[in-house]
């Protein structure tokens, strides 16, 4: 179970594992089923029935859900309620919040014109409970140190693997295979060469909006699919989106933004390098 951080490579590992010809993987692109409260209550049958395809049968399962690290409701909830072994992905979180950025302009969430506007916006934002990557906290996840206690100390250390974007860069291949060795799987080599949730931009933001508003509780679009399955549902959405989406390059952190994002994370990585017991020294520059 892959429970973090958004925008920090966790999609591109969750396809690496879901490419295990054993494995079976949610349609959805995340689970968020540990978190909220109706869905857990209903039980874990019902979850597969929404979320995996008809045919997973007993087959090992691979699940992502990138906010599961901020809510320790969830993160008990894995713990006490499965054999999952728990999964975190940590990237240096002054790219991470501009990519997070990035990415609720892809999606509508984010109205705002520029990065340093949704710097100063953030503050005044609420936080859902359970939280989403929609809530736009560009800084606020990634502090990492309080959410990293919470799984040291909830996880057994057997079933808790916490990795940086880094390692995941230069060794895919032998963090899949740690993963699948743990899980008891037949080794497999995954094609790690293949892009995953790469930079993208709306063709319209503005559509992007509208069509995120038509999604919401008590709209009329919403009241007519509320018979539709979940995957078909998701399925549409994802088509959707993507053709409203392009490739695209951002242009780099203006300097002073990202002179003051690495001041303002000095103290959180330090406390995060303690925790890890590693050096998090590449993440100052």
């Amino acid at each position: 179970m892959i429970v973090g951080a958004p925008k920090s490579g966790s999609t591109a590992l969750f396809q690496y594992l879901a490419d295990h010809p054993d494995v079976r993987s949610h349609v959805h692109r995340e689970m968020p089923f540990f978190g909220r409260d109706d869905e857990f209550a209903a039980g874990w049958e019902r979850a597969v029935e929404k979320y995996f395809p008809p045919s997973v049968g007993d087959a090992p399962l691979v699940a992502k859900h990138t906010m599961a690290m901020y809510d320790p409701v969830a993160v008990r909830r894995i713990v006490d309620s499965t054999s999952a072994v728990v999964v975190a992905v940590l990237r240096n979180p002054v790219p991470r919040a501009y990519s997070h950025f990035q990415y609720a302009r892809l999606r509508g969430w984010e109205d705002s014109g520029t990065f340093e506007e949704g710097l100063a916006r953030e503050a005044g934002r609420p936080v859902s409970s359970p939280p989403q990557a929609r809530d736009m906290q560009y800084v606020g996840n990634g502090i990492y140190a309080p959410q990293v206690r919470t799984l040291l100390d909830a996880v057994p250390p057997e079933r808790l693997r916490i990795y940086l974007s880094d390692d995941l860069r230069r060794g895919a291949r032998e963090i899949c295979a740690e993963l699948f060795d743990r899980a008891g799987l037949a080794p497999y080599e995954p094609d790690v060469t293949k892009g995953h949730n790469e930079g993208r931009a709306p063709r319209s933001a503005r559509f992007a909006r509208a069509f995120l508003a038509a999604q919401r509780p008590g709209s009329p679009a919403r009241r007519l699919a509320a018979r539709v399955p979940s995957r078909t549902l998701y399925r549409v959405r994802h088509l959707v989106n993507r053709l409203n989406e392009s490739p695209a390059s951002f242009p780099p952190m203006d300097p002073e933004t990202a002179a003051r994002l690495h001041e303002r994370f000095a103290e959180p990585n330090a406390s995060l390098a303690r925790l890890l017991g590693r050096s998090l020294t590449a993440w100052e520059s």
